[in-house]
């Protein structure tokens, strides 16, 4: 039998002509499956290529940059649970970023003078600028063949699945490694509200700093 498979996101439907009437199956679910699964890989793969390309770094130093540029004075034990690495993983990402001069350790805190922390510096904050502009682009193209309806839709939707993807705790920032926080109010994020028992309302909004001007890390 020849499968006609016709997909459409509006008012949360999926049509499926199978040629006869029963077009709600077993494996009607599996195409769907199949397809949001292809469809969330190339995403992901898509934002990966991008900014890796954008500032000719690996995606864990990618990764790392972002993490340390959204939160400021972060320790090395704090970067290690946000990127899901072992200890010694992390020192070395740091290290190799510090070598490059887009970050820099500073020794000693209000709260223990012994921590060793971790900032962005002037080159560091531009290529965190990049790597999100980058990442942008990816999802400005993808998201813009929506109208204002389906973008409703489509995060209500995410919004309903993502309990069942992201875990409490370490997981939540791990799975926004990459998020731009300047435009993700946190009250509203649906990451932070799949598991509200663990979130916390920050101080103040998140900003990027405006010095930073795009360009490229060689």
């Amino acid at each position: 039998m020849q499968l006609v498979a016709v997909g459409y996101y509006r008012e949360q439907r999926v049509t499926i002509l199978v040629g006869h009437q029963n077009a709600i199956s077993e494996s009607s679910d599996k195409f769907v499956e199949n397809v949001f699964g292809v469809f969330a890989r190339a995403l992901s793969d898509k934002m990966d290529n991008a900014v890796q390309a954008s500032v000719s770094l690996s995606n864990s130093a990618c990764y790392s940059i972002v993490q340390i540029g959204s939160e400021p004075n972060a320790s090395i034990e704090t970067l290690r649970k946000m990127l899901s690495l072992e200890h010694s993983s992390v020192v070395r990402l740091v290290t190799g970023l510090e070598k490059k001069g887009l970050v820099q350790r500073i020794r000693g805190t209000a709260h223990d003078r012994r921590e060793v922390c971790v900032v962005l510096t002037d080159a560091g904050e531009t290529c965190f600028t990049d790597i999100l502009n980058a990442r942008s682009k990816v999802l400005k193209k993808a998201v813009g063949r929506l109208d204002a309806e389906e973008k409703v839709t489509m995060l209500g939707l995410i919004g309903k699945m993502m309990p069942a993807i992201v875990q409490g705790g370490d997981d939540q920032h791990y799975v926004c490694r990459l998020c731009d926080l300047e435009v993700c109010p946190q009250e509203k994020c649906p990451v932070n509200l799949a598991h509200p028992e663990f979130y916390e309302l920050p101080h103040e909004p998140f900003k990027r700093k405006t010095s930073c001007k795009a360009g490229t890390v060689n």
